[in-house]
């Protein structure tokens, strides 16, 4: 009777799966940390382009007296609180040329109470801005509340001071 010759060198017993590689062993992490980093460097791309693009509105001068005008109203004041801030990434555009220009934004404001928004137009002109609309919308109210100053109104009407 013969029998059978032996293994070659390397080879597998009969019945034994072939060994796992290294994602085999390791997808039940790996797919989930894999799909998390996607979705994490899409959020951050994303964030920081918002970022970048309401950068120049932050930065601006009717921005900055928007929200100083807001803190001094006692009307916005009394309706969300103080500490008054601005939400991230406020919506509208502004240009400025030489020294002319205008910026129409729409800012998102929070304070402890509440929370509203401020609708700002801005008209520059001979290097000095004026305030055409600058109002905010706060809850409970049917009417924005005026921010105006006297020149500022009397230049909205003026059609030589835009």
């Amino acid at each position: 009777m013969s029998s059978p010759p032996p293994p070659l060198p390397g080879a597998r017993p009969p019945g034994l799966r072939p060994p796992r590689n290294w994602l085999q062993r390791n997808l039940k992490w790996a797919l989930p940390l894999f799909v998390l980093l996607i979705v994490g460097g899409w959020s951050l791309t994303s964030w920081m382009g918002l970022r970048q693009m309401s950068a120049p509105l932050e930065s601006s001068e009717p921005y900055r007296e928007a929200l100083a005008r807001a803190g001094r109203n006692p009307e916005v004041a009394a309706a969300l609180g103080q500490p008054l801030r601005a939400k991230p990434f406020p919506f509208g555009s502004i240009n400025q040329f030489g020294d002319g220009g205008g910026a129409d934004m729409v800012i998102r404001i929070q304070g402890p109470h509440g929370s509203g928004k401020l609708d700002v137009r801005a008209r520059r002109s001979q290097g000095r801005w004026s305030y055409p609309r600058l109002q905010a919308e706060l809850p409970g109210r049917h009417a924005p509340v005026d921010l105006r100053d006297d020149r500022d109104r009397d230049c909205a009407i003026l059609p030589g001071c835009r």
